[in-house]
């Protein structure tokens, strides 16, 4: 199996299970069996145990297969931007609760207010993973490489669906309410002017964060992960 076939195949592992997992029936048949907390905990497990390979597998396999493009000088300058914006989504995602997220079911705090980044998307976190994705096909121009960074792009895609569908089927008001007041595709909600920027509702603290993270790798990202990927 080609190595750029072995990155797909743990692709399909990962993204596969956790969607699997989270199906309504399935789902319900392992809560009413482990309890809410082990579902939880197996189901992470789980994405651990598939996940991990699946970055092990593409670091042995990194920029094999066919040369697909050759990139720009500026396609490094447009990664650099776009993981900026990454990481800042990412960490506005994980400070802005949310009543469709697993911390939201957990607690039993369901807000039907969008707040900050959740005007733009309600599903911050995969914007997050699509930017990631897209940022890295830039400049990693190999077969293996878009296979890896492209699955970022579309389990993003996938998940925010399943999602949408998944936490619909609860019957929560609330989040019904927080369906209708946003949107999944990024932006959409602003542009047809259901919802507006709200730049002050983001989170300063994790902003901050998120900008000592951007510092961090990109000092230390060529020892860790070479010149590009």
């Amino acid at each position: 199996m080609s190595g750029e076939a072995t990155v797909l195949l743990w692709w399909f592992l990962f993204g596969g299970t956790h969607v699997f997992g989270s199906v309504a029936a399935v789902r319900g048949f392992l809560i009413e069996r482990l309890g809410t907390q082990g579902f939880k905990g197996a189901y992470s497990l789980v994405a651990l145990a598939t996940f991990v390979p699946l970055c092990w597998v593409y670091a042995a396999n990194k920029h094999v297969g066919v040369l697909i493009f050759q990139p720009a000088p500026s396609f490094a300058v447009a990664t650099e931007l776009l993981m900026i914006v990454a990481i800042v989504v990412l960490g506005q995602a994980l400070a802005t609760p949310s009543p469709i997220t697993t911390a939201a079911e957990m607690s039993g705090q369901f807000p039907a207010s969008p707040r900050g980044i959740q005007r733009v998307t309600r599903h911050p976190m995969n914007l997050a993973f699509a930017v990631f994705g897209v940022a890295h096909i830039l400049s990693n121009p190999f077969a293996s490489d878009w296979v890896f960074f492209g699955g970022f792009v579309a389990y993003a895609v996938v998940s925010s669906i399943h999602q949408d569908k998944r936490t619909a089927a609860s019957g929560r008001e609330e989040i019904d309410e927080f369906q209708a007041a946003t949107s999944s595709v990024p932006f959409a909600a602003i542009v047809t002017s259901k919802q507006r920027l709200a730049l002050g509702e983001y989170s300063t603290g994790a902003l901050a964060v998120s900008l000592g993270m951007v510092a961090l790798l990109w000092y230390f990202h060529g020892a860790l992960f070479g010149g590009t990927g």
